[in-house]
């Protein structure tokens, strides 16, 4: 159980929280993932260039944030930027402020590692997403097209 309204840095000890709130998502269903994580998964969270943070609400993990550090040479002087990965809140607990929490970590992590800035891609289907990030002081600065390629 967590306090209610809290945001928890996530390590291996804390990962199930992390996991739950994955399986949250992707089923639909509130529940504990059931599968334990893989030891590649947990040493994932050893790589000092990424953080994860879950949020609470009513005691219960409501939320996440994944942040990654991108290191940059060149005009930025080393100085990179801090990425959001993903951000998600489950449905019940959103429009409750948590997302600006998780928002506001992101910018205590960029104040900490002396980052250049905090970037994100948002979906141009979602609309309420892109007001968030608006609120939260982004601003619009070209325009991308996400592209992955499995391996």
């Amino acid at each position: 159980m967590m306090e209610k309204g809290a945001i928890l840095k996530i390590d291996r000890s804390s990962y199930h929280l992390f996991a739950g709130l994955v399986h949250w998502r992707t089923t639909g269903r509130q529940e504990p993932d059931p599968l334990p994580p893989s030891a590649s998964v947990l040493d994932e969270l050893d790589n000092p260039n990424l953080r994860l943070y879950v949020a609470s609400a009513e005691g219960t993990p409501a939320g996440w944030i994944s942040l990654l550090y991108l290191p940059k040479v060149g005009k930025w002087n080393g100085r990179g930027h801090i990425y959001v990965d993903e951000l998600w809140v489950a449905p019940p607990f959103r429009r409750r402020g948590l997302a600006r929490l998780l928002l506001a970590q992101a910018g205590e992590l960029a104040r900490e590692w002396d980052a250049s800035g905090i970037r994100l891609y948002v979906n141009t289907e979602n609309p309420a997403a892109q007001s968030l990030y608006a609120s939260a002081g982004f601003v619009p600065s070209g325009t991308a097209c996400f592209m992955e390629k499995p391996v």
